[in-house]
């Protein structure tokens, strides 16, 4: 091999190495707010409550952050990504979130050797950065639905919440969309709770 062409190998592989070092750095987030006990004073409902994997629309499959503008266009950020899908994140922290409500007198992960008296399962429908004209939101919508032992649907509801996205930074679109599923999750429980006391005709009782 002559000189010339030494030196044209060495050129490309320096362009190689070059265009390598170019790729953006991929940054990747989590889900995270504080999660509080729900009682007010009162006794948690006597059942065992089982948390299913949560399904998610197609959309979420992935982990890349998706934002949209329409429901006819999706679009993603290619280098912020979750640290999961987000059917894994949603379901542990709805796990989380009722076990540490303190409404229900227990709550496990299904599938579970510990027999439940109800399950919940749910659809992440969005979860997402939406933006309208100049304001974008972090959405979230989980579509729920308990069921009994013998498999019937008693309580089911689509469930949405869209949080203000302080200021158009990475970081701020992930504080929105975790506040979102905060009090997504909230309502469930809060929706949860009433109806099973309604249907089994439980009363709240004050300790104090």
């Amino acid at each position: 091999m002559n000189k010339t062409k030494i030196a044209t190998a060495c050129f490309v592989v320096l362009g190689l190495l070059a265009n390598c070092g170019s790729v953006p750095q991929t940054f990747y987030y989590r889900v995270d707010y504080q999660i509080e006990d729900l009682r007010n004073g009162n006794q948690a409902i006597p059942f065992t409550l089982g948390i299913s994997q949560f399904d998610a629309d197609v959309l979420y499959e992935g982990d890349r952050i998706v934002y949209r503008q329409s429901p006819y266009q999706v679009q993603f950020y290619h280098y912020r990504r979750w640290i999961a899908a987000p059917k894994k994140i949603v379901t542990e922290k709805v796990l989380k979130q009722y076990q540490a409500s303190g409404i229900f007198a227990n709550v496990v992960s299904m599938p579970s050797v510990t027999k439940s008296d109800y399950t919940l399962k749910g659809e992440i429908q969005a979860f997402e950065e939406w933006d309208e004209g100049d304001s974008w939101y972090g959405l979230v919508t989980i579509e729920f639905k308990l069921q009994n032992t013998d498999l019937e649907i008693v309580w089911k509801k689509s469930l949405s919440e869209k949080t203000l996205i302080e200021k158009k930074e990475h970081i701020e679109i992930v504080k929105a969309i975790s506040r979102s599923l905060h009090k997504v999750v909230k309502r469930s429980i809060e929706e949860i709770k009433n109806h099973l006391k309604l249907e089994n005709n439980i009363s709240s009782q004050d300790n104090n």
